[in-house]
């Protein structure tokens, strides 16, 4: 036994398996665990569109919804700026309707929380007797478990709110979701009231919606309006007009001047494919990060009412004691705070990255009325940038081919 066991002289105790940490998560980590599963619902709920409601025409349109995105011509150039440009209209627009989404409507509400008001609103006027007789009961219930069992105080009153609650949700469905998802579109237009003080734009009317539209409005002109004038006039002259008279004010153009009639039937392929390339490289970074921000604004809308819809009924549990309330703030309170901090600084980021495409195409505009004319200049700036660099890299004593007396040293 021995010669199998061996000797127990050296053995010692085995060291106790160390413990798993599970102390607390810290507050990054549980709202990014929050945000996530927003992302997962919301993802979800726009897959299956459970009762999406059909919006309908717009009463009073704007000018990218109005504006005749279309180039003439023939020829491969042409047919390439045409895509070109449609493209960026595309990108244009998308990123404009996200950010006019977050604005005026909580996109998970719309999709889920007004269908399902309405649905337990149908239920509710259906089972009104039902519902009246078992509130009744529950509240005679807790009457008698007070009388006879005598419990604590905490947990009746406990018992007695979500009662209420319960009640007040069904019989006021629609009211308990509107309220549930109003901060997520005041929490914008309030970045958007922040945005138009500190750096107001010199537009009449106030409000969210008003400044939202003279800064979305710019930004279209910006970066569809203008180059679509270009390649069908040779200058900005169509990017400020209304979009129903540009049509009318065209055709003056053409009648009037040689230049303008060349450019819009399509003579001028080269150049409208130069413009027509630069403007949907101008506008993709700012549509791309438009549409990130407005996405991470919809997570944040979407965990905020997840947050104020269960909070009606959480908030009852903070008068149980002291570890329910630690575990509210912890779980609830500080979720729902941060959540607000999340969608004000995406709204804020996408309302400066707007102020900054701007900004960006108004230092830009003289460069590129210059290249509107001719693309020689492009490239002849290119060729002489090569050349230069080619020169750099060979250094300044060493002839073209590289051979000099050190290179013959080393052969031999």
């Amino acid at each position: 036994m021995r010669s199998r066991v061996g000797l127990t002289d050296g053995a010692t105790r085995i060291p106790a398996a160390v413990p798993l940490d599970r102390g607390q998560v810290r507050f990054r980590s549980l709202l990014f665990r929050y945000l996530a599963v927003g992302f997962i619902l919301l993802a979800t709920v726009v897959v299956a569109s459970p009762g999406a409601p059909d919006a309908g025409a717009d009463p009073d349109p704007w000018d990218y919804q109005r504006e005749q995105v279309d180039v003439q011509g023939s020829g491969a150039l042409n047919a390439y700026a045409r895509t070109a440009v449609r493209a960026t209209a595309w990108l244009a627009k998308s990123s404009i309707e996200r950010q006019r989404d977050v604005l005026r409507l909580n996109l998970f509400d719309v999709l889920v929380g007004d269908g399902a008001a309405q649905s337990v609103g149908g239920w509710r006027a259906g089972h009104a007797d039902l519902l009246e007789a078992a509130t009744k009961a529950a509240l005679l219930g807790l009457i008698a478990w007070g009388v006879v069992r005598r419990p604590a105080w905490r947990s009746l009153t406990v018992a007695a709110l979500l009662l209420l609650v319960a009640t007040v949700v069904v019989t006021r469905p629609q009211t308990t979701v509107e309220a549930a998802a109003r901060p997520g579109t005041v929490v914008p237009s309030a970045m958007l009231a922040v945005v138009t003080r500190v750096a107001p734009d010199g537009g009449g009317q106030g409000g969210a919606e008003p400044t939202q539209r003279r800064l979305l409005t710019g930004y279209w002109r910006s970066y569809v309006g203008n180059p679509l004038s270009r390649m069908q006039t040779g200058t900005a002259v169509l990017a400020d007009a209304p979009p129903g008279k540009k049509a009318g004010v065209l055709a003056a153009l053409r009648k009037n001047v040689s230049a303008v009639n060349d450019w819009a039937v399509g003579h001028r392929g080269p150049e409208r494919a130069f413009i027509a390339t630069s403007a949907l490289g101008y506008v993709l970074p700012f549509a791309v990060g438009l549409g990130a921000l407005a996405m991470v604004a919809a997570c944040a809308q979407t965990l905020l009412f997840l947050l104020c819809l269960g909070g009606l009924f959480a908030w009852p549990l903070a008068v149980a004691g002291r570890r329910q309330r630690r575990a509210l703030v912890r779980f609830l309170l500080a979720p729902l705070l941060g959540s607000v901090a999340v969608l004000a600084g995406a709204s804020l980021l996408s309302f400066v990255v707007v102020r900054a495409a701007e900004t960006l195409h108004a230092s830009d505009e003289y460069v590129g009325l210059l290249l509107a004319g001719s693309t020689w200049p492009a490239l002849a700036a290119f060729l002489i940038g090569r050349w230069l660099t080619r020169r750099r890299r060979q250094g300044p004593g060493l002839p073209p081919d590289g051979q000099g007396p050190f290179a013959s040293a080393q052969r031999s």
